[in-house]
């Protein structure tokens, strides 16, 4: 008992345990809000409409991929580096802040002309727009500032009362098919709101404002921000061009049906999300700690995998999907996920909390490359299933090649000692 309580006297175990647990309960309310509204939407929308939203969503995140370039970890980290610094905290925020307006504006130059012209958006047009308020909204919540300084309370405060209000909104305003264009509005609404809240927070309890900075110094943040830029948009990129090609190749309906069961192997992504995001920081500070957190972070997944598969039919009959290719799509895509722990073992919570930022670079664009080659001919040949195996096979490769990296920098720190 007193070695526990001389544990949770260290200061960092006690911010590591309070994130842990701020972040839980937010994505354990993330967890539940899906199966609560799911269902809803699929009975009152049908897989049409809700695949016309899935469709348009997978097109934004494109987008949103860009104007994220990798500042959860590059600003999340320099952050951490320099949290009891005041002049450098309003340094790094005020950069980062006018590098992602800028990306912002650049993103809505280019989306707003794909929308306008081309043919198979026409349709839905106006869900594709208003799909532009989530970007905008998405693009200025400061999140990776709170994770910097390892406060993930207000992250869980602000996006709790974010979902909690767009799922109300829901059962609310839609009740016809035709009003599935309220979706789009509930939810990008609810990401602006708690962006100005945020920033108001950050002015009044830490003192951080925006200032204005050089142009060059945009730049430079872009610049040396690229490598993590790539890491993070290419998986992004391969990822989300499958639901968006099955959309395209297989319909509306198709996407639904493939967008319902994303989102509910999400639910494991949720859970390692939070636990990659809460270590990250820590690791940064606390290197010796990996080895402890990789031995049994794996193992656990693993058996809640497991756990998954076990119960995802009854899932299945509670939201309503009823397709015969389901449960194997959701097989292979619960094992995707599990190779995705693997890679945020080595290559987030290793690599690049040791700056081997180019190596994951490499590994990342070789293995989307050859994802995005794939994707079209295995959607095209097996549907739903092509699709799957396309993400779970992009997945389990970056998995593997990010251990291997690591096992190649561990020998060579043991060579290195034995000299």
């Amino acid at each position: 008992m007193s070695k526990i309580q001389r544990v949770f006297k260290n200061k960092d175990i006690r911010r590591l345990v309070d994130n842990f647990f701020s972040l839980s309960a937010l994505k354990l309310i993330n967890l539940i809000l899906p199966l609560v509204t799911l269902p809803y939407l699929i009975k009152v929308l049908g897989f049409h409409y809700y695949g016309a939203i899935v469709l348009a969503m997978s097109l934004i995140m494109y987008f949103q991929a860009v104007t994220d370039y990798g500042f959860n970890l590059s600003a999340t980290r320099e952050i951490a580096k320099h949290k009891h610094s005041k002049k450098q905290l309003n340094f790094i925020y005020s950069k980062t802040l006018w590098s992602k307006f800028t990306l912002l504006i650049l993103s809505l130059v280019v989306l707003i002309p794909i929308i306008c012209f081309t043919p198979q958006f026409r349709e839905d047009s106006l869900i594709f727009c208003l799909m532009c308020l989530t970007l905008i909204g998405h693009t200025m919540f400061p999140e990776w500032f709170f994770r910097g300084i390892e406060r993930m309370r207000y992250i869980t405060i602000l996006d709790l009362s974010v979902k909690i209000s767009f799922t109300i909104g829901v059962f609310l305003f839609i009740h016809k098919p035709q009003d599935y264009w309220i979706y789009p509005v509930l939810f990008g609404c609810g990401y602006l709101l708690s962006a100005l809240i945020a920033y108001y927070i950050i002015y009044k309890h830490f003192s951080i404002r925006l200032r204005l900075v050089r142009v060059a110094q945009v730049k430079t943040t872009l610049y040396k921000g690229f490598p993590l830029f790539v890491n993070q948009f290419m998986p992004n990129f391969y990822n989300n061009t499958t639901t968006f090609l099955v959309g395209l190749l297989l319909g509306n309906y198709a996407a639904g049906v493939f967008g319902a069961i994303r989102q509910i192997v999400n639910l494991l992504n949720v859970f390692n999300s939070v636990v990659s995001t809460v270590v990250f920081p820590y690791l940064v500070r606390n290197k010796d700690k990996f080895y402890i957190y990789s031995k049994y972070y794996i193992g656990f997944f693993v058996l809640l995998a497991v756990c998954a598969a076990f119960i995802h039919p009854w899932v299945f009959q509670w939201i309503g999907i009823t397709d015969k290719q389901a449960s194997v799509v959701f097989l292979i895509l619960i094992s995707g996920v599990t190779s995705v722990v693997v890679y945020h073992i080595y290559a987030t919570n290793y690599l690049i909390a040791r700056g081997y930022d180019r190596i994951v670079m490499k590994i990342t664009i070789t293995v989307s490359i050859l994802g995005l080659i794939a994707s079209y001919p295995l959607i095209t040949a097996f549907g739903l299933i092509g699709g799957a195996a396309n993400i779970f096979s992009c997945q389990f490769l970056l998995a593997t090649t990010a251990f291997i990296m690591f096992k190649k920098i561990e020998n060579q720190k043991t060579q290195y000692i034995g000299i």
